[in-house]
């Protein structure tokens, strides 16, 4: 049930301290005590089980902690297990002279499945108190515990087994070679089925959180990549790669499957865009099209989902090693949430086309209601975005921007004039100097669009967007020395989202032409952003602005 990749190991590895003995035999320096606890009763039984699978493609040997005092207990465990395997995997042997030594070996190696424990150590209950660490402290309730005593009187057996969260009891002077091999399987064999279980829960509860985060996903790329990091982390199979293309009826051939995600060896397709004609993998999706159903093969697995709007999906994996029926019907469960994931951003997808339709009819008859200019606007918008986008990547203002903030604050902006439609349009295209009395009408669209759109905020569940475009429609006046409008807000003051747009905004309005004004060239819209820098505009922002409009 392991899923590490791991090089092959020998038999026998001798671990003290940090300093690793590999070897294929016993240490000829070891002494081997011939004391009657440890007899070799059966000199033909190899401790192979013959109708076990054995995958040599990934041969990771089970961990068997020895943990005691006596260094010829050491030898003759080593010895006795020398050739056993289970379900074709060797064992590693690991040792511990003392608690201490083996708590440390077993907080480095979670891994281990069986501890062969002894009591009596550098105290007389040294052994005891380890069973609580382990399970307390590391919270390790899979390691199967055996714990071996050569003086029973210090531990009575019903006591300890009561009292202690240990698997199995031993004297010291019952366990013959046979007994510990039956010990040993048996306890491999518990540890596989608990292993097993707490996986497949872990999958499960996966499946669950990894549902409820994709549905937050916004683009359909972005979406793509975080399943095939979910499906990996899913299974814990260290996926070599992975790839997630779309087929859709109106794509032609030799354009039949459009890459949306690759992971490992696949990522170089990715910037390939669609999937060659000649690919290997290609049969084997054509088929999971065709038959629209999942496919597991040797090979690879295809995954089949089919979604709203003539769209199916596949995505190829290929596991290190085959996926069993639990790890199947994990990934089948996790495939129809997907399913249901694709056809709520489909619906998403088409709510927010609508939105995006509506806020730019409005910014647009804020602007001119004459002739609203709707592909400018779209333009403008995506250059917003870009601009939170590159501030997050590049760690500005961690506490003011993530992914949600980048994503919103272009959509928020087209409604910072929104406060115009309620005004006389003339003031705003006159070409004469305005009276004080028509500066202040003329101001107040500032309120107007506040008083909007927190309105707006509270009648509808998307009050974060909403939140932000009256943040923006109140502030992007104000100026960073304090002498702007309608607050007289200063430096930081400022939310940061209408600092952005006020950079934005007049860059806009300088470089495009007005009725009272001609169009700048961009070089001098840039130097009069330069030379407003600490003045109008946030100096780090508008560096950061210059750099990126460059």
């Amino acid at each position: 049930m392991y899923r590490e990749s791991c090089t092959e190991k020998s038999v026998l590895t001798n671990q003290k301290g940090s300093d690793t003995i590999m070897s294929t035999t016993p240490s000829m320096a070891e002494p081997v005590d011939d004391d009657d606890w440890l007899v070799d009763d059966d000199d033909e039984d190899t401790g192979k089980n013959p109708d076990s699978p054995a995958d040599h493609r990934l041969n990771c040997p089970w961990k068997i902690l020895i943990t005691d005092d006596e260094v010829d207990v050491h030898s003759v465990t080593r010895l006795a297990l020398r050739t056993m395997q289970f379900h074709g995997r060797n064992l590693e042997l690991l040792s511990a002279y003392s608690a201490a030594e083996a708590f440390e070996t077993l907080k480095n190696n979670p891994d281990i499945a069986v501890l062969l424990l002894d009591v009596v150590m550098e105290t007389d209950d040294a052994g005891l108190k380890l069973v609580h660490r382990i399970r307390q402290e590391l919270g390790n309730s899979l390691v199967r515990i055996v714990l071996r005593t050569g003086q029973p009187g210090q531990a009575p057996e019903q006591e300890v087994i009561i009292n202690y969260d240990i698997n199995d009891y031993k004297a010291k002077t019952e366990l013959t070679t046979q007994k510990l091999f039956t010990t040993v399987i048996s306890s491999l064999r518990a540890f596989e089925s608990l292993y097993a279980l707490e996986n497949h829960r872990i999958g499960m509860h996966k499946i669950i959180r990894a549902s409820a985060d994709l549905y937050k996903i916004q683009s359909l790329r972005e979406f793509s990549s975080g399943l095939l990091r979910q499906i990996n982390a899913l299974l814990n199979i260290g996926l070599e790669g992975s790839l997630c293309v779309l087929h859709q009826s109106n794509y032609a051939p030799p354009k039949d499957f459009k890459i949306i995600a690759a992971t490992g060896s696949f990522e170089t397709l990715a910037d390939t865009d669609f999937l060659p004609v000649d690919h290997t993998d290609l049969p084997l999706i054509h088929r999971a099209l065709h038959d629209k159903t999942h496919i597991y093969e040797n090979m690879g697995d295809a995954l089949y989902i089919s979604v709203r709007d003539l769209k199916e999906f596949v995505i190829y994996l290929t596991p290190v090693l085959p996926l069993n029926h639990v790890e199947r019907s994990l990934l089948e469960v996790f495939c129809d949430r997907i399913s249901l994931a694709f056809d709520n951003l489909w619906l998403n997808d088409q709510l927010k086309e609508s939105q995006m339709s509506a806020v730019t009819l409005l910014s647009g008859l804020a602007d001119n209601p004459k002739d609203p200019h709707f592909r400018p606007l779209m333009i403008l918008r995506s250059k917003i975005e870009g601009f939170a986008h590159q501030l997050h990547d590049q760690g500005h203002y961690p506490d003011s921007i993530d992914y949600r903030f980048a994503q919103q604050i272009g959509m928020a902006y087209l409604l910072h004039d929104l406060g115009k439609l309620s005004m006389n349009m003339k003031l705003f295209e006159q070409t004469t100097p305005l009276t004080d009395e028509e500066r202040s009408a003329m101001q107040q669209h500032t309120e107007v669009g506040l008083t909007l759109l927190e309105k707006a905020a509270t009648t509808g569940d998307n009050t974060d967007f909403l939140h932000l475009a009256a943040e923006i429609a109140y502030g992007h006046h104000e100026r960073f020395d304090g002498t702007g409008y309608p607050q007289g807000l200063k430096g930081e003051e400022i939310p940061l989202s209408a600092r952005i747009s006020a950079l934005f905004d007049v860059y806009e309005a300088l470089i495009h032409q007005k009725s009272y004004k001609k169009a700048w060239l961009p070089e001098e819209a840039k130097d009069y952003i330069r030379s407003q820098s600490g003045k109008q505009f946030d100096p780090v922002l508008a560096e950061l602005f210059l750099q990126y409009m460059g």
